[in-house]
């Protein structure tokens, strides 16, 4: 299956006009139509690895059609399972190999046509330095108004990391987009830490990515990733030492089986957890709203790497018969949380 646009005569910037004068509107028109309003909490856009292609505003990008498709392959199951066979170096490389396929089609118009053909009225990307800023989205938003930015800390700038976050703040950005494992640094290193401090000034919540992974060949991931910062229980100790801060575990804490049950046994007595819903079955969507209640579950895609259709699928099966679970989840937690209509 090839991911792509089909070939568009209108600029971006073309097609950012258009939406001026009708797309930020479209989630009350939505709601006055008896459509379901929809804000992902979760996505990306561009390249977030090392390699930093400059794909945002390319167009007419496809996703090669020869390589296999683990995602994809997974969400057939229904999001059930392993995303490969582990064990296998082959599996593993293949897996790498289209996490970094999907990141270089990753453009605007990619993005616009997925949220266009699925009913999606706001996006919120997160950056992950040094490959993608806040600026980045900052702009993009301009180009596209349903573009919700996240802002990152530039660990570059060392202990004044945090500074830059609060300005990006008061320059728009909504929320903060931690990645232990691809920052290689810990959620409890003085780094964070320090920029935390800063960032609890600004009263926005914050995410952080969770779950052991790896995003590069494994002869060279330790150069460019430490997969056992993405540890939940890290996101847990760093919530106690911050309840200030709402904080948002991505995948409700990793897709590996047991996580959403140990995550709520561990924070247990924590408000300022919340969770999103990416890469998750509607078993698992049911058991998140069960066990941390439906006002602390957020719709999110990790869109280049998890699709619309499917998972906006999951989601309407969870929450079957109950309209008001349904708003919660797919757009009135992460509103209240970020402001955004």
């Amino acid at each position: 299956r090839a991911v792509g646009m089909r070939k568009s005569n209108a600029s971006p910037m073309q097609l950012s006009i258009d939406r001026l004068h009708g797309g930020p509107q479209r989630g009350r028109e939505r709601v006055a139509m008896g459509k379901q309003t929809i804000i992902d909490f979760h996505a990306h856009l561009g390249d977030i690895f090392i390699s930093a292609k400059n794909v945002i505003y390319k167009q007419g990008m496809h996703q090669s059609e020869d390589m296999p498709d683990p995602f994809k392959i997974r969400e057939d199951r229904g999001f059930k399972g392993p995303f490969f066979e582990q064990g296998s170096d082959k599996a593993l490389r293949e897996f790498i190999d289209i996490n970094h396929e999907r990141c270089r089609v990753n453009s605007l118009e990619n993005l616009q046509r997925e949220m266009d053909e699925n009913g999606v009225d706001y996006v919120c990307v997160l950056p992950i330095m040094p490959a993608l800023s806040f600026e980045d989205y900052k702009v993009a938003r301009m180009v596209e108004p349903r573009i919700i930015p996240f802002t990152c800390p530039d660990f570059r700038l060392g202990m004044d990391a945090g500074k830059k976050l609060v300005e990006d703040a008061e320059n728009g950005a909504y929320a903060l987009k931690l990645h232990p494992i691809l920052y290689k640094t810990a959620l409890d290193d003085p780094l964070t830490e320090e920029a935390l401090k800063w960032w609890a000034k600004t009263g926005k919540p914050m995410t952080s990515h969770c779950g052991a992974g790896m995003y590069y060949y494994p002869e060279i991931n330790s150069q460019y990733a430490t997969p056992e910062f993405g540890d939940l229980t890290q996101l847990v100790q760093c919530a106690m030492r911050h309840p200030e801060i709402t904080m948002v575990a991505a995948h409700c804490g990793g897709t590996a089986p047991g996580n959403i049950e140990l995550l709520a046994e561990l924070s247990r007595g924590l408000d300022n957890i919340y969770v999103d819903t990416s890469f998750r079955s509607h078993e698992d969507i049911e058991l998140m709203i069960e066990l941390f209640g439906p006002e602390r579950v957020l719709f999110g895609t990790d869109y280049p790497f998890g699709s619309y259709k499917g998972q906006i699928e999951q989601v309407m099966i969870a929450t079957e018969g109950n309209q008001e679970v349904r708003d919660l989840v797919f757009w009135k937690n992460a509103n209240r949380l970020l402001n955004i209509m």
